[in-house]
Order: C-alpha cells, then structure tokens, then sequence
C-alpha cells in the first residue's frame, strides 16, 4: 500500500496562499523601506509616507511612468554640512537614505501632480487621467 504524506497538502496549501500575496512589497521593518498609504479620493490617487527627519530639500518625489511614483529621500549628516575645527569623539547620525516604488491601479496626469511635506509627513496628490485623454494613433 503506498502511503501520502500528510503534510504535502499543507504545503501545497501554504504555496497556493502565498503565492496571491506576490505583487505586495515588504511593508515596514525593513531597513531603506518608506512605509507609505495609498488612497483612492475619487477623482486622484493619494500617497501618504512616512518621513521623519527629513527636510523637504532631502526629499524627491519622481514619475517613471504614468502608473507609479517614486520616493527618495536622503539625508547627510552635520558634520558633513558644517565647515568648523570640531573633533567628535563619537559619531553616530551618519547618511540615511529611504526610497519607495509603489505601483499605482490607474494612469495618472504628470502635468497635475503636486507633493507636500509637513511634520515629517509627504503627501503625493496624483490626478488620475481622464478615459478621454488617450492619443489616438492613426493605422495606415
């Protein structure tokens, strides 16, 4: 008599179930990750992340293409911006830097999109594109 192990239908199981979660991105925790929220406000999308410590000149906020925004932010430390005879003894805020991807469900307008920084938060307002902003392109 051939006997199944019993524990192949678990893994299978677990395979089928992580197997639907692959398009998300690892959350928070991990080190360089921007924990961020995405919502849909009707007519824009809105993208919340989390930036504490970092000015708003240390922050950029970029469109690789129509459906996904990108956030970098770095950040040097003082004594790297400061031009005096200090001597530390010890060292510990050195250069950080954070960056995000996260793809967007729709296309949104480049020409509308506009970024704010306050307290340490980034809030992204993207216009989502219209059905009718679509170039034709004549067939010949």
């Amino acid at each position: 008599m051939d006997r199944q192990n019993p524990f192949e239908e678990i893994d299978r199981l677990f395979d089928r179930i992580s197997s639907e979660f692959t398009e998300f991105e690892p959350v928070t925790g991990v080190s360089g990750s921007v924990a961020v929220d995405v919502a849909d406000t009707g007519d824009a999308f809105e993208v919340t992340a989390d930036l504490p410590g970092y000015a708003s000149d240390d922050i950029d906020v970029t469109l690789p293409d129509p459906q996904t925004v990108r956030i970098d932010a770095t950040q040097g430390t003082t004594a790297e911006t400061e031009d005096d005879d200090r001597q530390y003894l010890r060292q510990e805020r050195t250069h950080r830097s954070k960056s995000r991807t996260v793809p967007l469900p729709n296309r949104v307008q480049k020409e509308s999109t506009e970024a704010s920084h306050d307290n340490g938060v980034l809030t992204v307002r993207l216009p989502k594109q219209e059905a009718g902003d679509a170039t034709d392109i004549p067939v010949r």
